[in-house]
This record gives structure tokens, sequence and C-alpha cells, in this order.
């Protein structure tokens, strides 16, 4: 079982004084003034540069690039900020995405406009950014050990059972206090509470008093998602349908760049292609193609295609790929181990059975067998199925039904919290595995 760490009660000073708001409220705060502190930083490099410019050291671009880069520095913050509800163990992943991204897109302004810069000034603007937010969000949210009240010890049980599951990441260390007063909750970070706890009038007027004074709450699987990166099965939110449908207008702006990126993707997935192709039919005979039948959006199958890295067997049933497979090939080991065999599923991604990013397809009769021995398994097909996902740079591959449980709390939790930081966040860690193989089979 994974350990909670239980705090004691908080000694606070008898000053009578009322103190406003939450401590989630007051580091949030702290970030913003961090954010704006920042701005003092550009304000320097600007002066410094526009002394330079009149000694004849640098141009007048140089000053106007430094003032461009603060639209990005911003919008780093701000991306950061929406994506504070992802572990805060993604730290470092999180604040070289929300730095890199913004500054991408301006190069890309500065491309398609014609605008005239200075790539001294915005490395130097990058590099300022990159680092101030590095050192704001460990100060403020990666070293911070968050703290929950509880009213009820029941809750903590239920929150150990969400935790314990084979083959997941530890959870973020996080301190649990018991509260018995306003001013106990206001020192918290947020109070968790059992949804399933009859209704009592007396316990209704106290959250409310709760709600009123800024303290925020939270459910115990809501706890357990923020702590984890999974959604715990033995509950799902009411609300799990209600959260999916605000996604909407999201699934078309992701379709639109799916499309892009397979068009942008192709003069270079092509050639090696090719290669592989003919790879795998100089190692052994048989298509170089394979093709099988999955599960895709809204439990429509499709026939999903990938380079052959096993030997060809037609009397072959549906199973995991176990550690050294011994039907895996020796080009197979290659290109699975860097994900290479993978790369036709782009012609899926271009004719809409697949996405870029999203929980990966299973073959038609797994999907039947889980659908009747986890009930919350078949949540996992509101979203359209991707080439990566998040329980793949988590996770990594299954080979047992304990490890797929596991894999389906990280595919709802994408499903539940799908969104562009969290498409980017995976992509990113992505690239990491198909550096180093991570988690292949």
């Amino acid at each position: 079982m994974t350990e909670i760490i239980k705090s004691e009660p908080l000694r606070r000073h008898a000053t009578g004084m009322h103190i406003a708001g939450s401590e989630t409220v007051r580091r949030v705060s702290r970030m913003l003034g961090w954010a704006c502190l920042g701005l003092l930083l550009f304000g320097i490099n600007t002066v410094l540069a526009e002394v330079a410019h009149h000694a004849g050291v640098v141009t007048y671009v140089f000053t106007r690039t430094l003032l461009w880069s603060i639209v990005p520095y911003l919008f780093a913050f701000l991306m950061l900020h929406r994506s504070l509800h992802l572990p805060a163990m993604e730290g470092n992943s999180l604040a070289g995405l929300a730095s890199t991204f913004p500054f991408v897109a301006l190069l890309f302004v500065f491309a398609a406009f014609h605008i005239e810069y200075s790539r001294g000034a915005l490395l130097l603007s990058y590099v300022t950014t990159l680092a101030w937010i590095w050192i704001g969000y460990r100060r403020y949210v990666q070293n911070y050990v968050p703290l929950f009240g509880y009213t009820d010890p029941h809750t903590l049980e239920q929150l150990e059972s969400i935790l314990a599951m084979p083959g997941a990441a530890p959870p973020s260390p996080t301190r649990f206090e018991p509260i018995g007063s306003l001013e106990d909750a206001r020192h918290c970070d947020g109070l968790m509470v059992d949804r399933s706890t009859t209704a009592d009038p007396e316990r209704t007027r106290q959250l409310a008093q709760y709600k009123m004074s800024h303290v925020r709450m939270y459910s115990v699987e809501r706890v357990g998602e923020m702590l984890t990166g999974r959604v715990g099965l033995a509950h799902i939110d009411e609300n799990f349908l209600d959260d999916y449908a605000a996604h909407y207008l999201y699934g078309y702006l992701k379709r639109a760049v799916d499309i892009a990126a397979v068009v942008c993707l192709a003069p270079f997935v092509v050639p090696v292609g090719l290669a592989v192709v003919l790879a795998i039919r100089l190692e052994t005979p048989g298509r170089a193609i394979f093709r099988q039948e999955r599960v895709g959006l809204f439990g429509k199958p499709f026939v999903m295609l990938k380079f052959r890295s096993m030997g060809v067997d037609p009397s072959t049933t549906a199973q995991f790929a176990a550690r050294q497979d011994p039907r895996v090939t020796k080009v197979g080991r290659i290109i699975r181990k860097y994900r290479i065999d993978e790369t036709p599923q782009l012609w899926n991604v271009l004719v809409g059975h697949m996405s870029l990013i999203g929980p990966r397809p299973e073959q038609a009769p797994m999907v039947e067998e889980f659908s009747g021995t986890i009930p919350y398994y078949p949540y996992r097909h509101l979203v359209r199925p991707g080439l990566s996902g998040w329980a793949q740079v988590q996770q990594g591959y299954v080979g047992t039904h304990e490890e797929t449980v596991t894999k389906l709390s990280y595919d709802l939790y994408y499903v539940k919290h799908c969104s562009f930081a969290l498409d980017l966040l995976i992509a990113v860690k992505t690239v990491r595995t198909l550096l180093t193989g991570y988690g292949a089979r």
C-alpha cells in the first residue's frame, strides 16, 4: 500500500485576525507575483539593449525583438497555469514545454509575416523565460508539499485504494491533516471530502461555510488524480461524461492539427518507410505491412497498419507481446524499440481512424474480454485512439490483466483531462521514448 503522510494538527497563534483566502489562493498569488517580477528582467534587458544600441553595439532590431518576446513570456506563464492540474512530478517537462512552445510560435509568426528579428535577442529572451519559469515552478509548485484537510478518516482509506495500483508510478508527496475549524481549513490547499457520504444538514452547512471562505474542496477521486495522473476505477465521477463534452471544440481543432502534422511529416517518413520495407522483406518472407482490426472512436472497428515485426503465423490468436518475445525478428526488435513499426499508422491518422495523441487502440477480442471484466473499460473509446498516449509515456507496454487495469486508469485520465497542454506534454515525452526505447517489447 502507498504510505500517506499524516500531519499533526498545526498550532495556530490566537491573534484573532481574520485570515482571508486559502493556501491555494495564496500560492497562486505568489506565482502571479513571480511572473510580474520577471517582467522587470525584460525591462532591464531592454534598457541595457537600448544603451548598447546607442553605443553602436547592437541594432534597433535587437531591442524590438526583446519587446516582442514579452508576448511569449506572458503566454508561457499562462500555459503553465493552465497545466497545473497535471501531477507536479511532471514539473521539468511542463516548465520546458511552457517556455519553448510560445517562442517557437513566435518564430513562425516572424517567418509568416517576414518580420525582421534578432536571433541573439530571441535566444536571450528564451533562456531568461526558461530559467525564470523553472525556478518559479520548482519553488511554488514542484518542491511544495501540498496539505489537504479532511473531516472523516474514512476518506484516507479511500485514497489509499486509489493510489495502490500495480505497475504505476509513485504519487507525489502530500500531507493530510484532520480539520476541526474554519481556521484550520484556510491553512490547507484544499479539503478532501467523500461525495458518497449521506447528506447531513450540519455537515452541509459546515461545507457551505468553508466554501464561502474560499476553501477549495476536492473529492477523494480528484485528489488521487492530482497526485498520480490516473483516474481511480473504483468510482468514476458522475460528471465524467460532462467533462468529456466540454472538449467538443477541442476535438475539431485537434483533427486539423493531426492532418497538418501528417502532411508535414510525410517527406521524412516515406523514405524511412521504404527502407524498413526492404529490410523486412530481406529478412523474412511475407508482407511488410501488417494489418489488424482494432477498436476505435465510439467502439467502431478499423484496420490498423504497422510494419511487420514478427514472423508470419496465421494461427496466432490475440495476445500481449512478452518481454524478449521469440516471435519478434531481428529487424522487428529495432523498429519496435524506437516505435518505427508504428509509422504506417500516420495513414490511419490522415483518414481519421486515429489521432497523433490518444489511448492506444486494442485488438477487438481483447476489448471484448476487458469490457466484460473491467466495467469502465469502454470509456476509453470516447476519444480517438492515438499513435502515442498518456499511458504509453507513463507506463510503457503492458503484459498482464493487472497492468491493463493501471493502463486504463491513465487512459481515462487523458479522456477526462485532454487538452492541448496535455497533448504537448505527451508529445515531448514521446520524443524521449523514441530516443531511449523506453517500455519497448
